[in-house]
């Protein structure tokens, strides 16, 4: 996998402190899975051929990233998918659900009780159908995931004591992540190294998810100096207050900046993760929110397809 580049934003709010802005451009990783879904996805996708040839069974909503992103895989890699879709009366055509049919997932829209039954391996009368597939948790939230996404904050640190000029590494350094199941986050947590930085995590929703929730991940994973919760929970913080409404929900400052970010700076951003982030972030910054002369990392975990999803195609060159 290739080290996703490290752009510097020139102009923001925070400049005149002699704050240090980057993006972390994971959206570049792959053109068809893209970001975070590309690190998660990789480690299963070296091994699934082998263990389970029937192929992957997952689960995500109709808008999915999560979907989209395993049946394009799917059909790059030749490996069959199926994904259970949360609602029984879900739009199978809607743009995200009818690209993952293209790429050859099977679709199969339960209602949300048995959803949720289903991913806590509560109701198996859905899975038991699919004995010899990969059962892979919603948003690709494994212990090999959080292990590969540890090498976001890996490349972060590298690239910044390589950039022109070096950046300070006694300078605070803040690493910026949007969350929806947090596995992202929770690797970024585990390859920051004790006391070089800091990761602000934005979950897109705030009920039930809390820093127990990266804690749990960290625990499941097979990665060395996660077994110390309270040290653990220096590494992070929690900002909460850039939901704006929940999950997928339109707030037209957000894509009003949007339009602003990008005019000023060529980058594309998704509307339910890294809007909302980014916005926070200048918000942040304006505010006065991170210390004189600090480092700020807002990393890009891609999803531009949800656009389509969206009702806002105003970005038709990005669009498959």
């Amino acid at each position: 996998m290739n080290n996703a580049p490290l752009e510097l934003v020139a102009s923001h709010p925070g400049a005149d402190a002699g704050i240090s802005l980057f993006v972390k451009r994971d959206d570049l990783l792959h053109p068809d899975v893209q970001g975070n879904k590309w690190r998660k996805l990789a480690p299963v996708l070296a091994h699934v051929h082998r263990t389970h040839p029937a192929g992957i069974i997952t689960f995500g909503g109709p808008f999915s990233n999560h979907l989209h992103a395993v049946a394009a895989a799917g059909r790059l890699f030749n490996i069959p998918t199926v994904g259970i879709v949360r609602g029984e009366h879900a739009d199978l055509d809607n743009p995200t659900l009818r690209s993952a049919r293209q790429n050859g997932m099977l679709l199969l829209p339960i209602s949300k009780r048995r959803y949720d039954a289903c991913k806590r391996g509560e109701n198996l009368d859905v899975l038991c159908n699919y004995p010899d597939h990969f059962v892979l948790p919603e948003g690709g939230s494994t212990a090999e995931a959080v292990e590969s996404c540890a090498a976001i904050a890996h490349e972060i640190l590298n690239q910044l004591a390589q950039h022109v000029p070096p950046v300070d590494s006694n300078s605070p350094l803040f690493i910026c992540v949007p969350a929806g199941t947090g596995c992202t986050a929770a690797g970024i947590v585990a390859g920051l190294e004790a006391g070089r930085g800091q990761a602000l995590v934005f979950p897109v929703v705030n009920r039930g998810f809390d820093a127990q929730t990266i804690l749990n991940l960290l625990h499941q994973s097979n990665l060395p100096g996660v077994s110390d919760p309270a040290a653990l929970e220096q590494r992070f913080r929690i900002v909460y207050d850039y939901e704006f409404g929940g999950f997928a929900k339109r707030y037209p400052p957000v894509l009003d900046f949007v339009d602003i970010f990008r005019a000023q700076t060529g980058i594309l951003l998704d509307p339910i993760y890294t809007a909302k982030m980014f916005f926070g972030v200048f918000d942040m910054l304006a505010n006065g929110a991170f210390p004189p002369n600090s480092t700020v990392v807002a990393v890009h975990t891609g999803g531009l397809q949800g656009w389509e999803g969206f009702g806002r195609l105003s970005f038709p060159e990005i669009l498959p």
